[in-house]
Formats: C-alpha cells, structure tokens, sequence
C-alpha cells in the first residue's frame, strides 16, 4: 500500500486533510494543499480539478487552428500534448488515484520533450529529415522513456520534479538560441520571455501553496468563498502554467511560418486567446 505524502510543513492528522470521498482512500504518493472532498463528494480538489480548463480549452483551439491552418504535425503534437496534461491533471486532482496521477505527470514529460523538439528544429527545411533531427527525437525519447520507469520503479516524485525541471531549462536554453537567428529576434525574445515569466508565475504560487499550506487551510476556513475560493494557488499554477505553455506554442510556430516564408497573423476567439491565422500569399 503506498503512503499518502501530504504537502511540506502540513501534518498528515491534520482534519480534513485525507477526507474520504466517492474515489475513496487517495492512493497517490502526493494530496495537495486543498482539502479532499470539501466542495464535492465526487470530486476530491475540486479548485485543482475544474483549473485545468486553462490547459484543454487554450489546446482545443490550437488543435483546431492546427487543422484549419494545416500547421504541421510538430505543433499539433504539442497541442495534443498539452491536453493531455490537462486531461490527466484532472483525473488525478479529480481522484488522487496513483494511476491517474501517472496520466498527469508522464504527459508532462512529453510534451516538453516535444517543444524541446520543436525549437531546437525551428530551422529545419520543410518536409526534411536530417540525422539531426533523428538525433535530438531519439535522445529526448530515451530520455523520456528512462524517466518513466525509474518514476514508475521507484515511485519518487521528486524524480519526476528534477526531470521535468531539466527539459524545462532546455527548452529555454535552446529557445533563446533558436530566437537569436532571426532578424526580428528582439520582438520574438520579449514574447518567449513574457510566456517564461507567466509559466515561473505560477510556478511560486505552486511553491506558496505548498510551502504555507496550514496558514492557507485556515484561511479558507475562515472565509470560504470567494476569497477562500481565490487563495487555492495550486489552481492558479494550472492556469498559468497552462497559458504559458500554449504561449510558447503558438510563438514557436509563428517563428516556423516565418522561417518557412509563410504569411501568417495572430487572432484572437471571443474570450481572447489567441491563435495562429495563415495568410494566402499574395500572387
């Protein structure tokens, strides 16, 4: 039977902290700040669960630009990729079940790997298969698929923090290098620069959330909603992270049509998000 590991600082006696609801006893390695089953008898974080709308709505539209637009499958992968994150993200708050905690955090691996992929081949020729590019998918897939069984094997979440944290930094690394080549390489730097600042945004919300956990709990005793509805910060690392992920997609694949010569505009849906728009050329 594995323990439940509840977040830093917070005991695991603490009242309502391991609450039992309709999945039943957690069987996750990790239970969040947000106290299980308070909101829905059906739904054991139910802020960290219902957040995850801020992943598959923004990727349910790239999906869908990537088919009107025929964007390559490099991006519709990535798009697909975060869904699945999003998907998985609310199985597991949904039930914290082992299980579905593994469809939240190997996804996660996947699809950085998968941006990692896609700017370090920013100035691949289109259609092109270079033993590069065979290269770089090859290591990112071993990396990938040596972290999954060493996470499943030893069952540390730590493991995946550390990795996922490692494709995190070179994506970054091999996002400046790739932005540096182009001519209007200043507006593209301030835009992956802006979507790095949204995603480490809710990445110090997570770290608070986990961090002053007790002091949160008993806050949102007190106040319910709205305010305690406002301070649940690991919701609100789903939400950031998530448009900061969609963000970084859509400007790496404005940097690809431009590569490409394509001609291509940025639009926004009614409740503005923005997606990629291609232009015919001109005659």
């Amino acid at each position: 039977r594995r323990e439940v590991m509840a977040p830093p600082v917070v005991p695991a006696e603490e009242a309502g902290a391991l609450a039992v609801g309709y999945w039943g006893a957690p069987t996750a390695p990790l239970d969040w700040c947000e106290e299980n089953y308070v909101w829905s008898f059906c739904v054991a974080e139910f802020f960290n669960t219902i957040s995850n709308a801020c992943m598959t709505v923004p990727a349910l539209l790239g999906l869908w630009s990537c088919h009107r637009f025929a964007l390559e499958r490099r991006f519709f992968l990535c798009y697909l990729g975060l869904l699945l994150v999003g998907v998985g993200s609310t199985l597991f708050h949904g039930t914290l079940l082992y299980n579905m905690q593994l469809l939240d955090e190997l996804p996660m691996l996947i699809l950085a790997a998968q941006m990692v992929y896609t700017m370090q081949q920013m100035r691949e020729e289109d259609g092109a298969r270079t033993f590069q590019a065979l290269l770089v998918a090859a290591l990112l897939v071993a990396y990938v698929l040596t972290i999954t069984l060493v996470y499943i094997f030893l069952c540390d979440p730590v493991i995946h923090q550390v990795s996922y944290a490692v494709l995190v930094v070179t994506l970054f690394a091999v996002g400046i290098h790739a932005i540096r080549k182009f001519n209007s390489w200043r507006l593209y730097l301030g835009a992956f620069l802006a979507t790095i600042s949204i995603y480490l945004f809710g990445f110090l919300l997570w770290n608070i959330d986990n961090h002053l956990c007790t002091e949160l709990r008993l806050f949102r005793r007190e106040h319910s909603v709205p305010l305690g509805a406002v301070s649940q910060l690991h919701a609100w690392w789903h939400a950031f992270a998530g448009l900061g992920t969609y963000l970084a997609i859509l400007l790496s694949s404005a940097m690809r049509e431009e590569y490409l010569g394509i001609p291509f505009a940025v639009k926004f849906v009614s409740i503005g998000i923005p997606y990629l728009e291609i232009k015919p050329k001109p005659l």
